[in-house]
Parts: structure tokens; sequence; C-alpha cells
């Protein structure tokens, strides 16, 4: 099993989102973004880097940069939540990288948290990030329309995870 790292979101991590920002990448996402959209997109990660409130996390395994993961704080049914999305290059799909990180991203949440949620929301055409989400114990509560990027309306699940209640997977 490869060595699964999250590091902190710096400069190197514009070339990862340029290299994330292609059609098949984006498939799932609404598409690919513009330059300036990527560089407002990186200039904004650059600053979360508060563990409980924020923080946008690059993938490492093994030591090379592969993907992103991250947590921000969103209003859901009028209270405050975290939502959770990831991104890993498409050569190392089907490796368990993604759910790797995300059980490390949530380990590393659930003592600092400030809310009791996490949601995350692939469209339920997306069957690694469904599995995911399924393999980590969050809940499917609905499929709903959403706007996602700006613009975009298309059906997403409605995933959510009870942080006092995550056991992170044994290997």
């Amino acid at each position: 099993m490869p060595v699964i790292d999250l590091l902190a979101w710096d400069e190197t991590g514009f070339a990862l989102l340029a290299a994330l920002n292609t059609a098949n990448q984006k498939r799932y996402l609404g598409g690919p973004e513009s330059a300036a959209k990527l560089r407002e997109r990186h200039a904004r990660y650059l600053t979360y880097h508060r563990p409980g409130d924020v923080e946008m996390l690059r993938i490492a395994v093994d030591g090379a940069v592969v993907g992103s993961i991250g947590y921000w704080q969103i209003e859901r049914d009028g209270a405050p939540v975290y939502e959770t999305g990831w991104e890993i290059l498409s050569a190392w799909h089907g490796r368990g990288i993604g759910g790797g990180a995300a059980a490390l991203l949530l380990a590393r949440l659930a003592p600092l948290a400030c809310h009791a949620h996490v949601y995350a929301f692939p469209t339920p055409d997306n069957p690694g990030s469904n599995g995911i989400c399924r393999r980590l114990g969050f809940t499917l509560l609905a499929v709903e329309q959403l706007e996602y990027p700006a613009g975009v309306f298309a059906p997403h699940n409605i995933w959510r995870l009870d942080l006092s209640a995550f056991v992170p997977p044994s290997a």
C-alpha cells in the first residue's frame, strides 16, 4: 500500500490545479476553468491554513503530489457545517488514494471540529467519489440540483457524515 501524506497548500499547488484542469479531470465538476479562475482559486487556497475552520491540502503518494483535498465551512439547513471535496490525477485513480486521503483528512478534522457534520456533493455518475463516501460511513440523504461551478446546474448526491461517529477504516 502506498504511503499517503497530506501536505499544506503552497506555491506548487498552482501546477497541480493546472494538471487537474482538463476536460477528463473535470467531467464531474462542470468542465475546465479559465486561467483567471485557476489563479483566483490558487490565491484563495494559499489562505486555507486554519485547522478546524478551513484547510486545502495537497495529496502526496510516496512523495509525488497526485491530488488535492480540503474542507471548508458552509451553511446547510440553516446550520454551519463542513463541506469536503477531493480530486486525484487520472493516472492515480483506482488505487485507493482518494479514500485514503479522505480518511486522513477526516481523522485530522474530527478532534478539532467546530461543527458536527461534514457534507460531500458528488454527482450521481461519479462512482469514485460516491464509493469513497459510502466506504467512509457517510449517509446518502438525497439527490438535489446544485449549482457548481457558477452557472452550471446538475444533480448531486447529498452525503453527510457525523464527525463524532467517524471511525477511520482499517487498512
